[in-house]
């Protein structure tokens, strides 16, 4: 399929015809994820402002024509830019402004193609006490398109949704909405709460296909005054008291600590460990933000009591005894960095590019994100059930958890591959479909889901109900979530 001439037409008057692309690579590009896909791309829409993105979804809605937001495509392992099925791309990207900044509450205001490095170095610019917690992934990643993922940030505040205010959402039709107190007009809680009396609009645009955010308020971190980096491996006979201890540690801390476990493949694969380690280990990693040299103390102290027992090489990392400190522990305090996108690369064999594209160069990846509950002895049932799939697929298990709240952790499953390798395609698929079907048999449902899963839990009578209010020719990113 080809959009229609007068279509075209409608669109180029809309927002410009620089901004309506349809020249055939750059759409096959678009179609092209990090894993096998079949859903095509007809053509790719630029706006600049939320009246435009308004003027092509009435124009959409009129035609019948499916569109699929975007805010800088970077959702690698789970879909990249590649529609849930067959659409016109609604790229946001040019949408790329900071718009507030409140120094004294720690609040920011951006587009939705505001990436996670313009914010980070728009801080150091304001030399703030505030840092955005960034993501794993990619600098130019869009903070907008992480938070309505919920996707995990690294640091305290890492939680997306109770972290966000005062969303810009564009419905189906066209109409533009102002959620949380924007909707009163210009008052100082815009930028402060998103929590106004009456109903909580703001999660029904997260990880759904009601309508398309084109602006939000995020809350910040506080810059700890004392960061301390904590790292230790666990004994593979205390991994489920060191995990109960580490849950009881959570409860205690709260949100001034961060702690993942991470396993040794993980480890290896984004060449962390040199030389590599057993990737069949377990490693806790993570930092202790302090606010006073008090403070500090006494959440080092708090994890030694709790973790020494089981964690007997238990380390602390600060400036007095590591070289570099700063540059070690500047993820934990927002600079992101594409460090991590060296494991995208391990199964190709190669060293990842200065200006890494997974989908441009061929890697294999799929996300599958479990979330299960902080209780020692189900985690490791649950990873026991990811390496035991994943081996049956000759798939080096890659697995990592983050520690948002004391209740449950979040998994990251990494199925990593060469692409250019023989069925190896199929055989990750089938991999990915038997490992999602044995969690969710378990109760480990997914907390997040790319476009090859959408389909593995059933969707919500009452969502399909608010879906049909507002969208009823299903114009906007049908089949996602």
């Amino acid at each position: 399929m080809s959009l229609a001439t007068d279509v075209l037409a409608e669109f180029r008057a809309a927002i410009g015809e620089q901004h309506v692309l349809t020249e055939a690579a750059l759409l096959r590009a678009c179609e092209t994820a990090t894993f096998p896909t079949t859903q095509q791309v007809f053509g790719i829409l630029q706006p600049g402002s939320a009246e435009q993105v308004s003027a092509c979804l009435k124009i959409a809605t009129n035609r019948g024509i499916p569109l699929y937001p975007i805010s800088r495509g970077r959702n690698w392992g789970l879909g990249s830019r590649v529609p849930s099925s067959d659409a016109v791309l609604l790229d946001l990207s040019r949408m790329d402004r900071i718009l507030h900044f409140d120094e004294r509450f720690g609040s920011l205001t951006v587009e939705a193609g505001v990436t996670f490095q313009q914010v980070h170095t728009f801080l150091a610019e304001q030399k703030s006490q505030w840092f955005l917690p960034t993501i794993g992934g990619p600098p130019d990643a869009s903070v907008l398109g992480n938070f309505l993922e919920r996707g995990d940030g690294i640091g305290p505040r890492a939680e997306r949704t109770s972290n966000m205010a005062s969303l810009q959402i564009v419905l189906p039709a066209g109409s533009i909405v102002e959620d949380g107190y924007a909707r009163f007009g210009d008052t100082a809680l815009t930028s402060l709460s998103g929590l106004p009396a009456g109903p909580n609009f703001s999660g029904l645009f997260t990880q759904s296909n009601l309508g398309v955010v084109t602006r939000m308020t995020v809350l910040l971190a506080r810059r700890p005054s004392h960061l301390q980096m904590v790292f230790a491996p666990i004994p593979g006979e205390h991994r489920v008291c060191a995990i109960d201890a580490l849950q009881q540690l959570q409860t205690v801390i709260g949100s001034e600590a961060f702690l993942t476990l991470w396993n040794g493949g993980k480890l290896n694969a984004r060449g962390q460990a040199m030389p590599q380690v057993d990737a069949n280990a377990w490693f806790l990693s993570g930092a202790l933000y302090g606010h006073s040299s008090l403070l500090a103390q006494a959440q080092k102290e708090a994890a030694i009591e709790a973790l020494a027992s089981t964690l007997p090489a238990l380390q602390f990392f600060d400036e007095s005894n590591l070289p570099d400190f700063h540059q070690h522990a500047a993820i934990d305090l927002g600079q992101p960095s594409t460090h991590n996108l060296q494991s995208l690369y391990g199964a190709l064999q190669r060293i990842m590019p200065e200006s890494p594209d997974p989908d441009r160069d061929g890697c294999g990846a799929i996300w599958l994100c479990p979330e299960v509950p902080f209780d020692g002895a189900t985690i490791v049932r649950a990873t026991a059930l990811c390496e035991t799939v994943l081996r049956k697929y000759n798939v080096t298990p890659i697995l990592g958890m983050s520690a948002l709240s004391s209740r449950t952790v979040r998994f990251f499953v990494s199925i990593i591959y060469d692409r250019t390798a023989e069925h190896a395609d199929q055989n990750a698929m089938q991999c990915h479909d038997e490992l999602q079907k044995a969690l969710i048999a378990e109760g480990f449902y997914p907390y997040r889901l790319g476009i090859q899963s959408i389909g593995a839990v059933a969707p919500s009578p009452l969502l399909e109900r608010i879906k049909a209010a507002l969208d009823p020719k299903g114009i906007l990113a049908p089949g996602r979530y």
